[in-house]
């Protein structure tokens, strides 16, 4: 089951799971509990206070013994009403599994075998032998930004996802063409390094991101002790994504570096600010500093706003328990247009991102009122 868990965390290359990040109460900025505009707050929402960190929340759960349960999802908010009806389903420890995400787990857990980790396993192998060989080919010429396993991780989530019909509806990958880098005669190249960033309330929320960025290459900020868990900690090291732990300052400062570095070398970044998944849906506070590294390089922040991941794969359960396409609530991924990091203030920045990020957010998601925009 930690391998199951695995396959849908890792679709491409870096997943998000049930490692909940602690920290202290969020507190607010210069002296303000949150933004104003009430538009993003729901008047029959309860205040939530989350507690954030500022890795990407990673984690794999455990499971017990079996016990039979059926599970019905109710969202019902101003505009929204949702009855889901999930069917029957068992329960392993804390996490249930029902019909779909069984035939679901099935498949991943079988493709990841046949395809994914073989695949994976043989680049690390291949990127080894490289090294110790004059020039280092591989390592230095033909993958030095660890591109490979992000494509290969892609591709097993692109034909999983695809069978499935798991991938979300998205919209305003036009915004992205802002990023888009032309030569001195008019040709358009490739986009701009930048620092993707969304709300976080669901595992699903890790593959609709990457759905975004589809073949190109990015890293996500994970929490350092992942690298630990047998399989997970394994993809995360092989495909180069920054660790980070929170508690020790000089990890801290190397995966600042890295991260730099990375979008100095035209990699992008991913994170998700909340640092853990949101126990209700609704958006928390963002982590102060998030953006740090993208402002270091002047690279802009793409803000994202997932709708109903949470209805796809709710917290309880260990794989998605309904298609993310076919049956309402569909999962919706908005892309917004990139917000320049340069000449603006921490917290600038941070209400800036928040801000739109909770604009283009259904209602049920929206944060609850009187919620801060940033947390330590």
């Amino acid at each position: 089951m930690k391998f199951s868990s695995a396959a849908i965390i890792l679709l491409s290359a870096a997943h998000s799971a049930n490692a909940l990040v602690s920290g202290p109460r969020p507190h607010s900025i210069n002296g303000r509990p949150s933004l104003q505009s009430s538009k993003l707050f729901s008047s029959a929402a309860a205040s939530s206070h989350l507690s954030v960190g500022n890795s990407v929340g990673l984690g794999i759960n455990n499971v017990g013994d079996n016990v039979a349960t059926s599970s019905t999802s109710v969202a019902s908010t101003a505009g929204e009403s949702y009855n889901i009806n999930y069917g029957p389903a068992i329960t392993l420890g804390k996490l249930k599994i029902n019909i779909f995400g069984a035939i679901f787990g099935l498949w991943e857990v079988a493709w990841g075998i046949i395809f994914w980790y073989p695949m994976l396993m043989l680049y690390a192998l291949s990127r080894k032998i490289s090294s110790m060989l004059p020039g280092d080919i591989l390592g230095k010429k033909i993958d030095p930004f660890r591109r490979i396993p992000i494509n290969i991780g892609y591709i097993w989530g692109l034909i999983s996802f695809t069978l499935f019909r798991m991938w979300p509806k998205v919209e305003g990958l036009e915004n992205l063409e802002a990023l888009r880098e032309v030569d001195e005669n008019g040709k358009k190249k490739g986009l701009k390094p930048a620092m993707y960033v969304a709300n976080h309330a669901s595992w699903m929320d890790i593959p609709y991101v990457c759905r975004v960025l589809g073949f190109r290459n990015y890293k996500f900020i994970a929490k350092a002790e992942l690298k630990k868990v047998p399989i997970l900690g394994r993809a995360i090291m092989v495909a180069g994504h920054v660790a980070l732990d929170r508690t020790n300052r000089r990890s801290q400062m190397v995966a600042y570096k890295a991260g730099v570095q990375y979008m100095k070398d035209g990699v992008n970044l991913v994170t998700f600010p909340e640092g853990t998944r949101s126990k209700t849906g609704r958006m928390g506070s963002f982590k102060k500093g998030a953006f740090k590294m993208a402002q270091t390089v002047g690279a802009p922040i793409v803000p994202i706003s997932i709708h109903y991941a949470d209805k796809v794969q709710p917290l309880d359960y260990a794989f998605p328990a309904k298609p993310s396409r076919w049956s309402r609530p569909e999962g919706v991924v908005k892309v917004g247009k990139p917000i320049s990091t340069e000449g603006k203030s921490d917290d600038e920045l941070l209400e800036e991102v928040w801000s739109t990020i909770a604009d283009a957010l259904p209602e049920s998601h929206k944060p609850a009122k009187d919620t801060p925009v940033g947390a330590n």
